[in-house]
């Protein structure tokens, strides 16, 4: 009588614990398929950078240069232009905080 009360008390302690956890990894498991179907996008974006050092504002055909830049000028016509930047006076910190999106100074 003394080994039933046991075992019975046991699964009494057992049943909800475990029930608690399959729902938990039904969750978990749910909650990543969705984290996975959202992580996966259906089409990747397109993206160009171009960065190009020491080039003057009306050196491109798009400013109203003598220089022919065709390709650059439907590309700038199609896309986006950075067109007002502030620059570091060295040209690393420039390049890292135009490609990164933080500015200089409070991140060091």
């Amino acid at each position: 009588m003394f080994l039933f009360s046991v075992l019975a008390s046991l699964f009494a302690f057992t049943s909800p614990t475990c029930g608690y956890q399959m729902s938990w990894e039904n969750w978990n498991s749910n909650l990543q398929n969705r984290v996975n179907e959202l992580d996966s996008p259906t089409t990747q974006p397109h993206i160009i950078f171009i960065l190009v050092d020491d080039q003057g504002f009306r050196d491109v055909g798009y400013h109203g240069s003598e220089i022919k830049t065709p390709t650059l000028d439907r590309l700038a016509a199609q896309g986006v232009k950075l067109e007002n930047y502030y620059v570091q006076p060295l040209c690393s910190p420039s390049r890292s905080q135009l490609m990164t999106g933080r500015y200089v100074y409070p991140t060091v």
